[in-house]
């Protein structure tokens, strides 16, 4: 390209309503990352635990593998010339109206990186494909005209950069840090950064068949939908909380907050419908019409056959999970008042819903009275974010195995992923005394001490909570309850007291156990006061 230059191309993309089409873009990486999952042969760590600071070194020890290649990427980015020339001749050869996939490797990962600003209006890329690219790196953007400097979300359908973890070029880094629109995949091409290594990969075969040819369904579904196909307990309780989930996108009444919650709400349940799939497939079992059904994004049908005392700790747990996971969204008092909505769908009276919703809310106040705890950090968290760290699917997996059986319970934790798909929730999974449940859940679960005080805030407030909605309603006291409040205070006072005999007197080990100290005595207090302790304990404490 020497004597070669022209002026960079005018950027034709007009921003319009980025929201929402950064909302519609968001779904479409969901569905690249299912499409072609991990590869499960990439090195471990490689080059991507590199400082940052040292990234330069790398790219210059990489000149010696491919010399001259990143001195050409500089050059690009830095010769406003030269990058012009290069983006109108590559623009002379695409459509003026019409879909493409764009697909760029190495340094031509960067030029497509950089044409994505450029397109003709009329153009929309179903598939941005960069593979072996450099241009995460930061020094290549330090003094120049950065890349992409606002995403074309209303262009792009989807980005998926795959690169090596030991590509000196890539310097075993992905562009999702640089570019956040950018999904990063990892391969197995060991130290190689040549195209062929890349593109005889399976993973850009089927990104590329996809985007060409688009997806054709295999499953199988039953030709007779009354067919009555048992229902397991992850499906049982994943149509529940979904259920649940659209009564609060229901019930929110900022319609901006409605909009991102439906949206997300759709991303989650079409992958919990394929991760239900996935495992009936595993099993040999056909997918049930429950399950199939998940994927029109519309709420799920619910038995309507619980009886009152199978539904307390559902509703609840339901009531206080993030069920759009890992979306962040507060739906305000939504969930509450889907708790009645959701008794009127199961077949209980709508006032069950409401008593639970009193409960949930009587308990919470009896917690934020505890002094000197961040309790609105933490009851933001307990409304939501804290709790299911798994997603909804984790909700399914947390349901007390009283409903349905502790043995279908334990069974259903190993269907899902690592830990079952319990991960963080370890402590829900003893929400009632479920024998196998519990062992289940102990199994990974975090010791009191060492859990963060808002596990220990979520945990108790979901507990709790079930137990008083059970007490008010008449049902069967669930006295294990308090013993599990009991043993959470008394693991904590142990490790409290053999650590302070040794521990600085301003040991934020120790102030950490004191905060939650104070939080299990206060609830304790407060469940004594209101006949949630076993009934032979309350007798000998009222007794004169």
């Amino acid at each position: 390209m020497d004597g070669v230059s022209a002026s960079v191309p005018a950027r034709t993309y007009q921003p319009d309503d980025e929201d929402e089409r950064r909302r519609l873009y968001e779904r479409q990486q969901v569905s690249l990352g299912r499409l072609i999952g991990q590869d499960d042969r990439v090195e471990p760590g490689g080059l991507a635990n590199v400082p940052a600071l040292i990234v330069d070194l790398i790219h210059d020890a990489a000149t010696l593998v491919d010399p001259g290649l990143m001195k050409q990427v500089t050059r690009y980015l830095k010769n406003e010339g030269v990058r012009g020339a290069i983006l109108r001749n590559v623009l002379e050869q695409l459509p003026v109206e019409g879909s493409i996939v764009l697909v760029g490797h190495s340094l031509g990962s960067v030029v497509a990186i950089d044409l994505l600003d450029h397109l003709p209006a009329q153009v929309h890329v179903r598939r941005l494909i960069t593979v072996g690219s450099p241009a995460g790196s930061p020094f290549l953007h330090e003094k120049t005209d950065r890349l992409l400097k606002r995403f074309p979300y209303g262009t792009v359908r989807d980005w998926a950069n795959l690169y090596g973890r030991l590509d000196p070029i890539t310097a075993g880094r992905g562009l999702g840090g640089t570019f956040p629109a950018a999904q990063d995949f990892p391969l197995a091409v060991g130290v190689s950064h040549g195209a062929e290594f890349y593109l005889q990969h399976s993973h850009v075969a089927t990104l590329l068949g996809e985007a060409v040819f688009g997806s054709q369904s295999r499953e199988l579904v039953p030709v007779e939908r009354a067919i009555d196909l048992p229902e397991s307990v992850p499906e049982q309780m994943a149509v529940f909380a979904l259920s649940f989930a659209h009564h609060v996108r229901r019930n929110i009444t900022d319609q901006a907050v409605a909009r991102r919650y439906a949206l997300a709400l759709e991303i989650v349940q079409e992958e919990m419908s394929n991760r239900l799939r996935t495992m009936f497939a595993a099993e040999g079992r056909l997918a049930t019409p429950a399950v199939l059904a998940l994927t029109d994004g519309k709420a799920p049908r619910v038995q309507r056959d619980w009886e009152l005392d199978q539904v307390i700790e559902p509703m609840v747990l339901s009531a206080l999970s993030n069920l759009v996971q890992p979306y962040d969204i507060d739906p305000g008092k939504a969930p509450m008042a889907a708790l009645r909505d959701m008794a009127i769908e199961v077949g209980i009276q709508p006032e069950s819903g409401e008593t639970i919703a009193a409960c949930i809310s009587e308990v919470r106040d009896a917690l934020v009275k505890s002094s000197g705890i961040p309790w609105g950090r933490i009851l933001i968290g307990a409304a939501g974010v804290a709790l299911v760290a798994a997603g909804p699917l984790g909700v399914a997996l947390a349901a007390p195995a009283g409903a349905f059986g502790a043995a279908a319970f334990t069974g259903a934790l190993a269907a899902f992923g690592p830990g079952g798909m319990v991960g963080g929730m370890a402590l829900l999974g003893t929400m009632t005394s479920a024998g196998s449940a519990a062992a289940a859940a102990a199994a990974s679960a975090p010791s009191a001490a060492d859990a963060s005080l808002d596990q220990i805030v979520v945990d108790v407030l979901v507990k709790v909570s079930a137990a008083r909605a059970r007490q008010k309603l008449d049902l069967t006291p669930e006295e294990q309850v308090w013993f599990h409040v009991v043993a959470l205070e008394t693991e904590v006072a142990a490790e409290r007291n053999r650590l302070t005999s040794l521990s600085d007197k301003k040991s934020l080990r120790i102030a950490d156990l004191d905060k939650k100290l104070e939080v299990l005595r206060r609830l304790l207090s407060w469940m004594l006061e209101n006949g949630l302790a076993p009934r032979m304990l309350d007798a000998e404490v009222v007794a004169p």
